[in-house]
């Protein structure tokens, strides 16, 4: 598991090394069944757990049902980029619901709704754009944000895979975006349709910093 998460970890700062911020949360510091005190709720339940192996996420609640986050690292504007692990479960025709966002609760999230099959992208709680996505439940979802903002234009790119493949190369959704993205911290979404808690880890945020 820790080979993977470093793996992960690596292509992204590859990929990413133009910019001259970084936050990395993989929980592995934080006490179990406690909240991160450097991290704020915004709607939800969310504690430290651990899988068998010892390994530790932060796990949200399957209630409330609403749409839960929390917001995390410092408040950024401009270009940035976010990538978390992310592992939902469906209960026979149910299914979560789950995304990452970045410059705030109102700015741009990438989410995935696997009982549309589709993935998304939102900006203050409406949909801009959707694509047809295929979630595979058995394994856990690397998702990806990145919004590039020069000359008064947002473009915003969001990749998914699973965990164990390749990252692909090009985006599976992109929008262009007039003016800027916004101002605001890093955040993660949840919503437990499926009666099941949602699990995060390995956040890695790069950012410019300003």
């Amino acid at each position: 598991m820790k080979l993977i998460r470093i793996s992960l970890i690596f292509i992204s700062l590859i990929s990413l090394s133009n910019a001259d911020g970084i936050y990395k949360n993989d929980f592995e510091s934080y006490e179990l069944n406690k909240f991160p005190e450097d991290m704020m709720e915004i709607d939800g339940v969310f504690k430290v757990e651990a899988d068998d192996k010892g390994g530790k996420y932060l796990q949200m609640s399957s209630e409330p049902l609403t749409e839960n986050a929390v917001i995390f690292g410092p408040s950024i504007k401009n270009s940035a980029t976010l990538q978390v692990r992310v592992r939902g479960f469906k209960k026979r025709r149910s299914f979560p619901r789950f995304g990452i966002g970045l410059h705030g609760i109102s700015g741009f999230r990438l989410r995935i709704v696997p009982s549309k099959n589709i993935v998304e992208l939102v900006k203050n709680e409406e949909p801009v754009k959707k694509v047809s996505f295929k979630w595979n439940p058995e394994s856990w979802s690397i998702i990806k944000l990145q919004i590039d903002y020069q000359d008064d234009k947002s473009i915003i790119k969001g990749w998914v895979w699973d965990q164990g493949e390749s990252p692909p190369q090009e985006p599976v959704i992109t929008f262009s975006h007039d003016g800027t993205p916004g101002q605001g911290k890093a955040s993660i979404w949840g919503t437990a349709y499926s009666g099941k808690v949602i699990i995060f880890d390995d956040l890695l945020l790069n950012y410019k910093k300003t």
